[in-house]
Protein backbone atom coordinates (compact mmCIF):
# COMPACT_ATOMS: atom_id res chain seq x y z
CA UNK A 1 0.00 0.00 0.00
CA UNK A 2 2.51 2.40 0.94
CA UNK A 3 4.81 1.51 -2.13
CA UNK A 4 1.14 2.49 -4.05
CA UNK A 5 0.81 5.75 -2.43
CA UNK A 6 4.76 6.66 -3.20
CA UNK A 7 4.40 5.75 -6.64
CA UNK A 8 1.23 7.56 -6.96
CA UNK A 9 2.74 10.85 -5.49
CA UNK A 10 5.52 10.33 -8.03
CA UNK A 11 3.26 10.20 -10.78
CA UNK A 12 1.18 13.24 -9.28
CA UNK A 13 4.93 15.35 -8.94
CA UNK A 14 5.80 14.18 -12.27
CA UNK A 15 2.54 15.69 -14.11
CA UNK A 16 2.32 18.74 -12.55
CA UNK A 17 5.84 19.34 -13.42
CA UNK A 18 4.87 19.01 -17.00
CA UNK A 19 3.85 22.75 -18.28
CA UNK A 20 0.27 23.13 -19.50
CA UNK A 21 -0.67 22.94 -23.19
CA UNK A 22 -0.42 26.44 -24.66
CA UNK A 23 -3.56 28.00 -26.76
CA UNK A 24 -3.95 30.54 -29.22
CA UNK A 25 -6.23 33.42 -28.01
CA UNK A 26 -5.88 35.70 -31.47
CA UNK A 27 -9.87 36.73 -32.46
CA UNK A 28 -8.96 36.27 -35.89
CA UNK A 29 -8.56 32.48 -35.46
CA UNK A 30 -11.38 30.53 -37.67
CA UNK A 31 -13.07 28.20 -34.90
CA UNK A 32 -12.07 24.49 -36.22
CA UNK A 33 -8.53 25.95 -37.46
CA UNK A 34 -7.82 27.19 -33.83
CA UNK A 35 -9.09 23.77 -32.31
CA UNK A 36 -7.04 21.61 -34.73
CA UNK A 37 -3.92 23.93 -34.03
CA UNK A 38 -4.28 24.49 -29.99
CA UNK A 39 -5.01 20.10 -30.31
CA UNK A 40 -1.39 20.14 -32.38
CA UNK A 41 0.18 22.28 -29.43
CA UNK A 42 -1.09 19.54 -26.76
CA UNK A 43 -0.86 16.54 -28.10
CA UNK A 44 2.79 17.15 -29.71
CA UNK A 45 4.15 19.80 -27.59
CA UNK A 46 5.75 19.57 -24.27
CA UNK A 47 2.74 19.13 -22.19
CA UNK A 48 2.29 15.54 -23.93
CA UNK A 49 3.95 12.55 -22.00
CA UNK A 50 4.85 11.47 -25.56
CA UNK A 51 7.32 14.41 -26.32
CA UNK A 52 10.71 13.24 -26.94
CA UNK A 53 13.10 16.37 -26.44
CA UNK A 54 15.41 14.05 -28.39
CA UNK A 55 13.65 13.93 -31.45
CA UNK A 56 11.65 17.49 -31.05
CA UNK A 57 8.75 17.87 -33.71
CA UNK A 58 8.24 20.75 -36.04
CA UNK A 59 6.25 22.64 -38.18
CA UNK A 60 6.98 23.89 -41.90
CA UNK A 61 5.37 27.32 -43.30
CA UNK A 62 5.02 28.33 -46.73
CA UNK A 63 5.92 32.31 -46.95
CA UNK A 64 4.35 34.64 -49.38
CA UNK A 65 0.39 34.74 -48.78
CA UNK A 66 0.93 32.10 -46.16
CA UNK A 67 3.00 33.82 -42.78
CA UNK A 68 2.64 37.47 -44.57
CA UNK A 69 -0.31 38.77 -46.77
CA UNK A 70 1.28 38.94 -50.00
CA UNK A 71 4.22 38.16 -51.42
CA UNK A 72 7.71 39.90 -50.25
CA UNK A 73 9.23 39.49 -53.62
CA UNK A 74 6.84 40.79 -55.42
CA UNK A 75 6.18 44.01 -53.12
CA UNK A 76 9.69 44.44 -53.48
CA UNK A 77 10.23 44.50 -57.39
CA UNK A 78 7.03 47.09 -57.25
CA UNK A 79 9.16 49.23 -54.82
CA UNK A 80 11.87 49.16 -56.97
CA UNK A 81 10.06 49.98 -59.51
CA UNK A 82 8.54 52.90 -58.03
CA UNK A 83 11.19 54.42 -56.29
CA UNK A 84 14.11 53.21 -59.40
CA UNK A 85 15.85 51.39 -56.91
CA UNK A 86 17.78 49.19 -59.18
CA UNK A 87 21.82 48.86 -59.08
CA UNK A 88 22.20 47.71 -62.97
CA UNK A 89 24.05 49.48 -65.51
CA UNK A 90 21.55 51.35 -68.15
CA UNK A 91 23.90 49.45 -70.37
CA UNK A 92 23.77 46.45 -68.56
CA UNK A 93 19.91 46.39 -68.26
CA UNK A 94 19.23 44.56 -71.60
CA UNK A 95 21.67 41.86 -71.23
CA UNK A 96 20.42 41.57 -67.52
CA UNK A 97 16.82 40.78 -68.59
CA UNK A 98 17.46 38.52 -71.38
CA UNK A 99 20.83 36.73 -70.23
CA UNK A 100 19.33 33.20 -68.62
CA UNK A 101 16.39 32.77 -71.29
CA UNK A 102 17.18 30.20 -73.96
CA UNK A 103 14.62 31.97 -76.20
CA UNK A 104 13.95 35.24 -76.84
CA UNK A 105 11.46 34.86 -79.47
CA UNK A 106 9.12 32.65 -77.60
CA UNK A 107 5.31 34.07 -77.07
CA UNK A 108 4.62 35.71 -74.43
CA UNK A 109 1.07 36.46 -74.78
CA UNK A 110 -0.43 39.08 -77.95
CA UNK A 111 2.88 38.61 -79.75
CA UNK A 112 5.02 39.98 -77.56
CA UNK A 113 8.19 38.53 -76.83
CA UNK A 114 11.15 38.88 -74.62
CA UNK A 115 13.43 40.68 -77.34
CA UNK A 116 10.24 43.19 -77.97
CA UNK A 117 9.77 43.79 -74.57
CA UNK A 118 13.55 44.00 -73.37
CA UNK A 119 14.53 46.60 -75.97
CA UNK A 120 11.66 48.23 -75.16
CA UNK A 121 12.16 48.00 -71.22
CA UNK A 122 16.35 48.99 -71.46
CA UNK A 123 15.26 52.04 -73.40
CA UNK A 124 12.84 53.09 -70.90
CA UNK A 125 15.31 52.58 -68.41
CA UNK A 126 18.26 54.47 -69.82
CA UNK A 127 15.38 57.54 -69.82
CA UNK A 128 14.32 56.82 -66.18
CA UNK A 129 18.44 56.91 -64.94
CA UNK A 130 18.38 60.41 -66.32
CA UNK A 131 15.98 61.65 -64.18
CA UNK A 132 16.30 63.21 -60.87
CA UNK A 133 13.25 64.17 -59.62
CA UNK A 134 11.44 61.13 -58.84
CA UNK A 135 7.18 62.32 -59.17
CA UNK A 136 8.60 64.21 -62.57
CA UNK A 137 9.89 60.82 -63.39
CA UNK A 138 6.57 59.14 -62.38
CA UNK A 139 4.77 61.11 -64.90
CA UNK A 140 6.70 60.37 -67.96
CA UNK A 141 5.31 58.01 -70.92
CA UNK A 142 8.73 55.42 -70.47
CA UNK A 143 8.06 55.41 -66.68
CA UNK A 144 4.32 54.24 -67.28
CA UNK A 145 5.77 52.18 -70.16
CA UNK A 146 8.56 50.58 -67.95
CA UNK A 147 6.54 49.50 -64.88
CA UNK A 148 4.23 48.14 -66.83
CA UNK A 149 6.14 46.41 -69.12
CA UNK A 150 8.85 44.89 -66.37
CA UNK A 151 5.86 43.52 -64.36
CA UNK A 152 4.38 41.49 -67.53
CA UNK A 153 8.16 40.92 -68.10
CA UNK A 154 8.82 39.22 -64.93
CA UNK A 155 5.21 37.93 -64.19
CA UNK A 156 5.61 35.78 -68.26
CA UNK A 157 8.89 34.36 -67.29
CA UNK A 158 6.77 32.13 -64.88
CA UNK A 159 4.38 31.07 -67.55
CA UNK A 160 7.06 30.32 -70.45
CA UNK A 161 8.66 28.12 -67.72
CA UNK A 162 6.16 25.67 -66.16
CA UNK A 163 6.67 23.67 -63.41
CA UNK A 164 10.22 25.28 -62.65
CA UNK A 165 11.70 27.44 -60.64
CA UNK A 166 12.65 29.61 -63.45
CA UNK A 167 10.62 32.83 -62.56
CA UNK A 168 11.59 32.78 -59.05
CA UNK A 169 14.89 32.76 -59.63
CA UNK A 170 14.54 35.24 -63.00
CA UNK A 171 13.14 37.92 -60.27
CA UNK A 172 16.40 38.16 -58.74
CA UNK A 173 17.86 39.18 -61.46
CA UNK A 174 16.63 43.10 -60.84
CA UNK A 175 18.50 42.76 -57.90
CA UNK A 176 21.98 42.05 -59.32
CA UNK A 177 24.49 44.57 -58.59
CA UNK A 178 23.92 44.91 -55.00
CA UNK A 179 25.58 43.10 -52.20
CA UNK A 180 23.68 40.91 -49.42
CA UNK A 181 23.70 43.73 -47.13
CA UNK A 182 22.41 46.27 -49.26
CA UNK A 183 19.38 43.76 -50.53
CA UNK A 184 18.70 43.35 -47.32
CA UNK A 185 18.32 46.67 -46.29
CA UNK A 186 16.24 47.38 -49.27
CA UNK A 187 13.75 44.74 -48.72
CA UNK A 188 13.25 45.95 -44.92
CA UNK A 189 12.41 49.28 -46.44
CA UNK A 190 10.31 47.50 -49.01
CA UNK A 191 8.70 46.20 -45.80
CA UNK A 192 8.09 48.59 -43.87
CA UNK A 193 6.59 50.97 -46.62
CA UNK A 194 4.46 48.12 -47.44
CA UNK A 195 2.88 47.92 -43.98
CA UNK A 196 2.58 50.79 -43.13
CA UNK A 197 -0.07 50.71 -46.21
CA UNK A 198 -3.75 50.31 -44.51
CA UNK A 199 -4.82 47.48 -47.11
CA UNK A 200 -3.44 45.04 -49.61
CA UNK A 201 -5.12 45.84 -52.89
CA UNK A 202 -4.49 45.23 -56.65
CA UNK A 203 -3.26 48.51 -59.14
CA UNK A 204 -3.95 48.60 -62.78
CA UNK A 205 -0.98 49.40 -64.76
CA UNK A 206 -0.80 49.81 -68.62
CA UNK A 207 1.51 50.55 -70.73
CA UNK A 208 0.93 53.89 -72.86
CA UNK A 209 1.17 51.87 -75.96
CA UNK A 210 -1.75 49.97 -75.24
CA UNK A 211 0.37 46.39 -75.52
CA UNK A 212 0.06 45.15 -71.93
CA UNK A 213 -2.10 45.90 -69.11
CA UNK A 214 -1.49 44.04 -65.74
CA UNK A 215 -2.83 43.97 -61.83
CA UNK A 216 0.03 44.75 -59.44
CA UNK A 217 -0.77 43.52 -55.84
CA UNK A 218 0.41 45.99 -53.18
CA UNK A 219 0.64 46.27 -49.70
CA UNK A 220 1.59 43.76 -47.08
CA UNK A 221 1.22 42.60 -43.39
CA UNK A 222 2.19 40.07 -40.49
CA UNK A 223 -1.11 39.03 -38.83
CA UNK A 224 -1.10 38.94 -35.24
CA UNK A 225 -2.32 34.72 -35.54
CA UNK A 226 0.69 34.22 -37.61
CA UNK A 227 2.93 35.40 -34.73
CA UNK A 228 1.14 34.32 -32.13
CA UNK A 229 1.68 30.76 -34.24
CA UNK A 230 4.87 30.73 -34.52
CA UNK A 231 5.57 31.98 -30.81
CA UNK A 232 3.20 29.43 -29.18
CA UNK A 233 5.19 26.55 -31.70
CA UNK A 234 8.55 27.73 -30.52
CA UNK A 235 7.60 27.50 -26.83
CA UNK A 236 5.91 24.45 -26.63
CA UNK A 237 9.28 22.63 -27.99
CA UNK A 238 8.09 22.24 -31.61
CA UNK A 239 10.55 24.10 -34.35
CA UNK A 240 9.74 26.04 -36.88
CA UNK A 241 11.12 26.54 -40.51
CA UNK A 242 9.98 28.57 -43.42
CA UNK A 243 10.26 26.64 -46.65
CA UNK A 244 9.50 29.44 -49.51
CA UNK A 245 9.84 29.93 -53.34
CA UNK A 246 11.04 33.49 -52.61
CA UNK A 247 14.99 34.18 -52.65
CA UNK A 248 15.99 33.29 -49.68
CA UNK A 249 18.07 36.16 -48.32
CA UNK A 250 15.21 38.46 -48.64
CA UNK A 251 12.98 36.40 -46.76
CA UNK A 252 15.63 36.28 -43.99
CA UNK A 253 16.14 40.19 -44.00
CA UNK A 254 12.72 39.98 -42.08
CA UNK A 255 12.11 36.55 -40.44
CA UNK A 256 15.17 36.65 -38.78
CA UNK A 257 14.53 40.38 -37.41
CA UNK A 258 12.81 40.38 -34.17
CA UNK A 259 10.87 43.67 -34.39
CA UNK A 260 9.04 41.13 -37.61
CA UNK A 261 7.93 39.03 -34.98
CA UNK A 262 8.80 35.68 -35.94
CA UNK A 263 11.66 35.14 -34.17
CA UNK A 264 13.34 32.53 -36.40
CA UNK A 265 17.64 32.02 -37.00
CA UNK A 266 18.72 31.84 -40.63
CA UNK A 267 19.01 28.27 -39.86
CA UNK A 268 15.21 27.99 -40.08
CA UNK A 269 14.81 29.90 -43.23
CA UNK A 270 14.87 27.92 -46.96
CA UNK A 271 14.10 29.67 -50.15
CA UNK A 272 15.54 30.45 -53.38
CA UNK A 273 18.99 30.46 -53.28
CA UNK A 274 21.69 31.62 -56.11
CA UNK A 275 24.77 30.50 -56.82
CA UNK A 276 28.12 31.73 -55.22
CA UNK A 277 29.76 34.45 -57.30
CA UNK A 278 33.87 35.57 -56.84
CA UNK A 279 32.75 38.61 -55.58
CA UNK A 280 30.00 39.93 -52.98
CA UNK A 281 27.77 40.83 -55.97
CA UNK A 282 24.14 38.64 -56.10
CA UNK A 283 24.24 36.96 -59.83
CA UNK A 284 20.50 35.01 -60.72
CA UNK A 285 21.77 31.70 -61.33
CA UNK A 286 19.97 28.76 -59.31
CA UNK A 287 22.68 26.92 -56.79
CA UNK A 288 22.65 23.65 -58.43
CA UNK A 289 23.75 21.99 -55.46
CA UNK A 290 20.70 22.65 -53.56
CA UNK A 291 17.28 21.64 -53.49
CA UNK A 292 15.23 24.81 -54.82
CA UNK A 293 12.24 24.60 -52.80
CA UNK A 294 9.40 24.99 -55.53
CA UNK A 295 6.39 23.14 -55.77
CA UNK A 296 7.86 19.18 -55.31
CA UNK A 297 10.98 20.81 -54.70
CA UNK A 298 9.34 21.56 -51.11
CA UNK A 299 9.34 18.24 -50.33
CA UNK A 300 12.98 17.33 -51.29
CA UNK A 301 13.98 20.42 -49.36
CA UNK A 302 12.44 18.83 -46.23
CA UNK A 303 13.62 15.98 -46.71
CA UNK A 304 17.31 16.84 -47.23
CA UNK A 305 17.17 19.96 -45.17
CA UNK A 306 15.07 19.73 -42.24
CA UNK A 307 14.26 15.71 -41.49
CA UNK A 308 17.60 14.86 -40.93
CA UNK A 309 17.74 17.02 -37.61
CA UNK A 310 14.51 15.73 -36.90
CA UNK A 311 15.36 11.93 -37.03
CA UNK A 312 13.72 11.55 -40.36
CA UNK A 313 11.17 12.62 -39.91
CA UNK A 314 8.45 14.81 -41.20
CA UNK A 315 6.87 17.53 -40.28
CA UNK A 316 3.73 17.89 -38.02
CA UNK A 317 2.53 21.20 -39.36
CA UNK A 318 2.42 22.18 -42.65
CA UNK A 319 1.15 25.53 -44.09
CA UNK A 320 0.78 26.48 -47.05
CA UNK A 321 -1.85 28.74 -49.43
CA UNK A 322 -1.04 27.48 -53.27
CA UNK A 323 -0.93 24.94 -55.85
CA UNK A 324 3.19 25.35 -55.28
CA UNK A 325 2.43 23.83 -51.43
CA UNK A 326 0.28 21.10 -52.41
CA UNK A 327 3.05 18.84 -52.36
CA UNK A 328 4.65 19.80 -49.36
CA UNK A 329 0.94 19.69 -47.63
CA UNK A 330 0.28 16.14 -48.86
CA UNK A 331 2.98 14.12 -49.02
CA UNK A 332 4.18 13.76 -45.37
CA UNK A 333 3.13 10.25 -43.46
CA UNK A 334 4.13 12.11 -39.98
CA UNK A 335 1.80 14.93 -40.83
CA UNK A 336 -0.73 15.86 -38.30
CA UNK A 337 -2.48 19.24 -39.40
CA UNK A 338 -2.79 20.86 -42.83
CA UNK A 339 -3.47 24.64 -42.36
CA UNK A 340 -4.44 25.96 -45.47
CA UNK A 341 -4.56 30.00 -45.60
CA UNK A 342 -7.70 30.91 -48.48
CA UNK A 343 -6.63 32.64 -51.20
CA UNK A 344 -9.68 31.80 -53.44
CA UNK A 345 -7.32 29.62 -55.64
CA UNK A 346 -8.11 27.15 -58.27
CA UNK A 347 -6.76 23.08 -59.23
CA UNK A 348 -5.31 20.93 -56.52
CA UNK A 349 -5.29 23.66 -53.33
CA UNK A 350 -8.55 24.67 -54.06
CA UNK A 351 -9.79 20.96 -53.89
CA UNK A 352 -7.95 20.45 -50.98
CA UNK A 353 -9.74 23.47 -49.12
CA UNK A 354 -13.11 22.56 -50.57
CA UNK A 355 -12.61 18.63 -48.94
CA UNK A 356 -11.30 20.33 -45.36
CA UNK A 357 -14.64 22.57 -45.31
CA UNK A 358 -16.98 19.30 -45.88
CA UNK A 359 -14.70 17.62 -42.76
CA UNK A 360 -17.06 18.24 -40.11
CA UNK A 361 -15.56 15.17 -38.13
CA UNK A 362 -14.08 15.88 -34.37
CA UNK A 363 -11.18 18.14 -33.90
CA UNK A 364 -8.70 15.02 -33.15
CA UNK A 365 -5.47 13.80 -33.86
CA UNK A 366 -4.74 11.01 -31.54
CA UNK A 367 -5.18 8.09 -33.41
CA UNK A 368 -6.36 9.39 -36.93
CA UNK A 369 -5.03 7.84 -40.07
CA UNK A 370 -4.88 10.85 -42.16
CA UNK A 371 -3.93 14.62 -41.49
CA UNK A 372 -6.10 17.15 -40.73
CA UNK A 373 -6.85 19.84 -43.12
CA UNK A 374 -8.27 22.97 -42.13
CA UNK A 375 -9.17 26.90 -43.71
CA UNK A 376 -8.48 30.13 -42.52
CA UNK A 377 -9.83 33.00 -44.02
CA UNK A 378 -8.32 36.73 -44.71
CA UNK A 379 -9.77 39.88 -45.57
CA UNK A 380 -7.14 41.25 -47.89
CA UNK A 381 -9.05 44.73 -47.81
CA UNK A 382 -7.85 45.39 -43.79
CA UNK A 383 -4.88 42.61 -43.87
CA UNK A 384 -6.38 40.72 -41.41
CA UNK A 385 -7.21 37.27 -40.36
CA UNK A 386 -11.06 36.62 -40.33
CA UNK A 387 -12.79 34.08 -37.82
CA UNK A 388 -14.34 31.74 -40.83
CA UNK A 389 -13.09 29.23 -43.55
CA UNK A 390 -14.15 31.96 -46.71
CA UNK A 391 -12.14 35.07 -47.56
CA UNK A 392 -12.81 38.42 -49.18
CA UNK A 393 -11.74 38.70 -52.84
CA UNK A 394 -8.88 41.46 -53.32
CA UNK A 395 -10.22 44.79 -54.64
CA UNK A 396 -8.77 46.77 -57.50
CA UNK A 397 -7.89 50.22 -57.70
Amino acid sequence: MKKFLWLAVIFLAVVSCRPSAITLEQEGWAPRVREALDCLLAECGKSSPDYDASVRPYAVFDFDNTTIINDIAQTLLVYQIENRRFAIAPEDFYTVLTESLSDLDIDFGGGLTPRMLAEDLARDYAFLCTCTDLDEMRRSGQYLDFRAKLWYYSSSTDMAYPDSPFGCVWIISMLEGMTRDEVMALTRESVDYWMAQPSMWRERWESPDGNVSVNVPKGLAFTPEMKELYAALSRSGIDVYICSASFETIVEAVACVPRYGLGLDASQVFGIRVAPTADEYFKAVADSSYAQPYRSGKVECILSQMAPSHGGRGPVLVAGDSNGDYAMLTQFPDLKVGLIIECLRGGDIGALAETARRDTTQVTLCGRSAPLYVVQGRDPGTKTFISTDRSLPIKTK
